[in-house]
């Protein structure tokens, strides 16, 4: 994956994409919060994921992880969450957790 800031895997998303996003944070909700979970093609329910913005790929990592958990800190998820996880997108290591 290239550190582009654009989309390169011919999706052609804007804004994020799940191939081309340089960090993946995953939200992980508490127990009893199953309605803010989204459904998944196959009628399953999942954490909401986010993507970092094609736009910052060329940026420090820890910088995008600061934007990303700023964003988190105003969404609804922020009361209802145990731990946010970060991954580097590309090579799915875990790079730290809040």
């Amino acid at each position: 994956m290239k550190e582009n800031s654009k989309c390169s895997c011919g999706a052609g998303n804007k804004i994020t994409c799940p191939n081309c996003s340089k960090i993946k944070m995953v939200i992980m909700l508490k127990n009893g919060n199953s309605e803010l979970k989204l459904k998944t093609t196959n009628n399953r329910y999942a954490n909401p994921v986010w993507y970092s913005p094609l736009s910052k790929n060329r940026k420090p990592i820890q910088l995008i992880i600061d934007s990303m958990y700023k964003r988190f800190e105003k969404s609804i998820y922020k009361g209802v969450t145990n731990k946010v996880i970060f991954y580097n997108n590309s090579t799915k290591e875990l790079i730290t957790s809040k």
